[in-house]
């Protein structure tokens, strides 16, 4: 009996070693650490809390969900951005020429390098945005607008450099 028990976990641990793991977690980056410097903003109308709350954004999410750990120098994965983005215009208009939403959209441009491997390196611009009634006062809003819209902007820039889609 106890040899039919040895035998019968050897066949069940190794059943289990074939069997193929799957991740929707996101690739690594490499190296250890990483860094973001200051993002300069020169979008038309500048919001002066707009970069701070990108910044923290990313880097709240690539400590929280990545393998590196964050920086104040260089680090192995880089990242400069610049804010180049920051409009509201009409969205939805009604038969009485009004607005009924309003459109708040941030765009920046990201430049990653890792000194670690250069292959996923890039220059790019990430778009997102948030709708709101136009009954609404936007200065009330803007602050959770913005922090919507940082949290999917990060988003974008981590899928892009982490995820292998």
């Amino acid at each position: 009996m106890r040899n039919f028990l040895i035998i019968l976990v050897v066949l069940l641990v190794s059943a289990c070693a074939g069997i193929p793991s799957y991740s929707f977690r996101g690739g690594e980056i490499p190296g250890e650490t990483f860094s973001i410097e200051s993002f300069s903003n020169s979008a038309s109308i500048v919001n002066p809390n707009l970069s701070i709350s990108l910044q923290d954004a990313m880097q709240k999410r690539f400590t929280n969900e990545s393998n590196l750990k964050y920086t104040d120098g260089i680090g192995d994965a880089h990242f400069i951005g610049m804010i180049t983005k920051y409009t509201i215009t009409p969205v939805q208009g009604t038969g009485s020429e009004t607005v009924a939403l309003n459109r708040l959209t941030i765009s920046f441009k990201i430049t990653y390098a890792n000194s670690v491997s250069g292959e996923q390196d890039f220059d790019k611009t990430f778009t997102s945005y948030d709708d709101f009634e136009s009954t609404e006062d936007f200065n009330s809003k803007e602050e959770d607008l913005v922090e919507s819209i940082s949290e999917k902007l990060v988003a974008l820039v981590y899928n892009q450099v982490l995820v292998d889609w």
